[in-house]
């Protein structure tokens, strides 16, 4: 099954990105994760992403576009990559996002990845 872990980081891990040597330890334990899932033959698609400051949030309602900068959420964590992997059931998944880098400090979201059709409706 394919499932998204969703890399809810916390602020102060993304302020490591201003200390060289800080973020160089944290991307190693990244590497470190990202290795023992190819290892392992669960790697799918991943890929880190900007800081929350760098988001754009888009809405539509009554056909009018609202820009705004953000994300805004009611949370201190950040989502600040993803990756989706290959298990044989949610309970493998959970394993490996208690692994991740971004547990330790915020939280990994686990979703499975459905898979649709065109066509599909439910």
């Amino acid at each position: 099954m394919k499932v998204m872990l969703l890399a809810n980081e916390a602020p102060e891990d993304f302020a490591l990105r201003d200390n060289k040597e800080k973020f160089d330890a944290y991307m190693g334990e990244w590497y470190a994760f990202g290795g023992a899932l190819r290892e392992a033959g669960a790697m799918g698609e991943s890929a880190a992403l900007e800081a929350p400051s760098a988001a754009t949030v888009i809405s539509v309602r009554d056909g009018v576009r609202k820009v705004e900068d953000g994300p805004f959420p009611d949370t201190k964590e950040q989502l600040g990559g993803f990756c989706i992997i290959d298990v044989a059931d949610m309970d493998r998944a959970v394993e490996w996002a208690a692994r991740c880098p971004a547990a330790k400090n915020g939280y990994v979201d686990v979703r499975p990845v459905p898979y649709l059709e065109e066509g599909d409706a439910s």
